[in-house]
């Protein structure tokens, strides 16, 4: 008989030391970012959030150090978390070489909320003005584009948004009933029915209905019980109270999830009736019943013609730095984008800067006329039909290099957080796509570093 082999785990040391290279770029940026004024911008956003400061107080040089982590790699809460802790690189920027301590995803979570899109604003603002004070930025010259950050949502269709509103309806009442006491049941089950009736429906217009009229017919089917269903709820929503029905745990949350879907959906009900009954698109139609600042976008790209996201301005200032920045009005004209990219490049460096490059998009007299007022000598903008270009031809060369830049460096930012982010919620949506531009701008600048201290770099993969 073979002998058992025993393990040699148990005789094994646990400790192992390993040399981190000093080329590595988590390293050149744990020894040259300002982690005090990181922990500032911490501190003010915590501030502006506790109601009281009894209590822990965050690891501010740790979260601060995980956040990059995370930004660099692009990874999700819990990867963070395992890098930290399994990485020596990564545990040498949070400054946790001499700790056995780590932050847990939770902690990373709730720190990166807290700080918010104003936050991960401000870190990037940080970084292009060291960048433009060390000389690797030149703010003289800057090049803007619009780009969409697609949503991560199914393609948008009136019987889908429907079944979702169905789905979701039905999960979070079967998650009140669990949490709940003296609910109104008779309502819900009346709900109930609907359900069974919806679901019958939309089985048969997507896998029996022929035809644009037979599925035409069962759209106004759903229509109707869509629109008697979204009645019950809120006569529903009306008699629920959280104290007096005890709603607690998961309930409060299903509770919460059924007033954000009637009130998305009470706002996409009209768009709906409108499709089905005369076949057009209201404009600035809601695509999404769980994210309701989604909307299509026009790219007229081959083979891509509109995608269903959120629309950003990308700001390319000389030098490979990037800053991006979104209209209040976010489906605004690509020209508008054109003068708030200047103004935003004032906020962040205090001067508009000398050389600007955009597209034809940005050709008009008012748009122009703006740009100059802010301070702008030399205006690249690509003319429209025959007209000449605003510039000489050396400064025009120049300017369309840098600004075919840019989609190299949109491409790379997609990669990272700026197209069909994980979250849900639209703040943390947002966030993913400031993090992308964080993240190219911390490349860049330990890339700078590294050249300027002689060091030859090593980019983690």
């Amino acid at each position: 008989m073979r002998p058992i082999q025993q393990s040699l785990l148990g005789q094994q040391e646990t400790f192992m030391p390993v040399t981190v290279s000093s080329n590595h770029e988590m390293m050149i940026l744990a020894k040259n970012l300002d982690w005090d004024l990181m922990q500032t911008i911490g501190e003010a956003h915590r501030d502006n959030i506790i109601k009281s400061n009894r209590g822990l107080k965050p690891h501010y040089r740790a979260l601060n150090g995980a956040m990059v982590v995370r930004t660099l790699k692009n990874s999700t809460f819990r990867d963070t978390e395992d890098l930290i802790r399994n990485y020596n690189p990564a545990r040498y920027l949070c400054d946790l070489q001499n700790s056995h301590w780590t932050p847990d995803h939770v902690a990373i979570w709730e720190y990166e909320g807290m700080l918010g899109e104003a936050g991960l604003q401000e870190m990037t603002d940080y970084v292009l003005r060291t960048a433009s004070g060390l000389g690797f930025a030149d703010p003289r010259g800057l090049c803007a584009d619009t780009t969409a950050q697609e949503g991560n949502i199914p393609y948008p269709n009136e019987v889908g948004h429907m079944n979702s509103f169905l789905k979701s309806v039905r999960a979070n009442l079967d998650a009140l009933l669990k949490n709940g006491k003296e609910l109104p049941k008779k309502a819900i089950g009346k709900m109930k029915e609907v359900f069974s009736e919806m679901g019958k429906k939309i089985r048969s217009h997507r896998l029996f209905a022929k035809g644009k009229e037979a599925k035409r017919e069962i759209a106004q089917d759903l229509e109707k019980m869509t629109q008697d269903l979204l009645g019950r709820l809120g006569k529903t929503l009306d008699q629920l109270d959280e104290k007096q029905n005890q709603i607690s745990g998961m309930g409060r949350r299903a509770l919460n999830n059924l007033s954000e879907n009637y009130n998305s959906m009470c706002q996409m009900m009209s768009q709906i009736s409108t499709w089905i009954k005369s076949g057009k698109v209201v404009p600035g139609k809601i695509v999404s019943l769980f994210n309701t600042q989604f909307r299509a976008i026009n790219r007229g790209k081959l083979g891509k013609k509109i995608e269903f996201g959120s629309k950003w301005g990308i700001n390319q200032i000389r030098g490979g730095y990037v800053s991006i920045f979104m209209h209040a009005a976010m489906m605004s004209h690509d020209a508008n984008y054109a003068v708030l990219g200047v103004q935003e490049h004032i906020r962040i460096f205090g001067e508009p800067p000398r050389d600007f490059g955009f597209d034809r998009a940005a050709w008009s007299e008012d748009h122009k006329k703006a740009i100059k007022k802010l301070g702008v000598k030399n205006m690249a903008i690509a003319p429209k039909g025959q007209s000449e270009w605003e510039v000489g031809p050396r400064m025009k060369d120049r300017m369309v290099r840098e600004r075919a830049q840019i989609e190299g460096k949109i491409g790379t930012m997609k990669r990272r957080g700026l197209n069909k982010s994980e979250a849900r919620i639209n703040s943390r949506v947002k966030q993913s796509a400031l993090r992308a531009a964080l993240s190219v701008n911390l490349r860049r600048f330990a890339k700078d570093l590294a050249i300027a201290t002689g060091i030859q770099t090593m980019v983690a993969a």
